[in-house]
């Protein structure tokens, strides 16, 4: 049961959508592995519940190799928020959702997995302010 390390390889990409009146931004990074590739999303709660004090992120993980590994969601900020424990199998997608959590001074939001024996893996931070 293992994860490869970081492969080295990471995109960044926001997304500003306009439309009815509202706007809706949200921003997405990931980190291929040499397994899978982890996506990070953060959103500020000012597009979600008007909140701008909070923001929204979620974690996915979409493996494409090695054997099933058990692993929890992480997400930074800078308190470590983090799931129950997850199985996952080469070729399965998992996602997850933390909800509203305070948006942190630094602006810096990074999410990830935490592989037990094996650590963490993270994708590039997002500002969620």
């Amino acid at each position: 049961m293992s994860i490869a390390k970081k492969a080295g390889v990471a995109v960044a990409a926001s997304l500003c959508v306009i439309g009815a009146g509202t706007s809706a931004w949200a921003a997405t990074t990931s980190t291929k592995l040499s397994n899978g590739t982890i996506y990070s999303t953060v959103e500020n709660g000012r597009s979600v519940s008007g909140n701008s004090s909070l923001f929204y992120s979620s974690v996915k993980y979409t493996k494409t190799g090695g054997s099933a590994v058990d692993f929890k969601f992480v997400m930074e900020g800078p308190v470590v928020y983090a799931s129950g424990v997850h199985t996952i199998s080469s070729g399965q997608t998992k996602s997850y959702s933390f909800g509203g959590k305070p948006v942190p001074s630094s602006c810096r939001a990074t999410g990830g997995l935490s592989v037990s024996g094996q650590g963490y893996f993270w994708t590039p931070p997002l500002n969620p302010c």
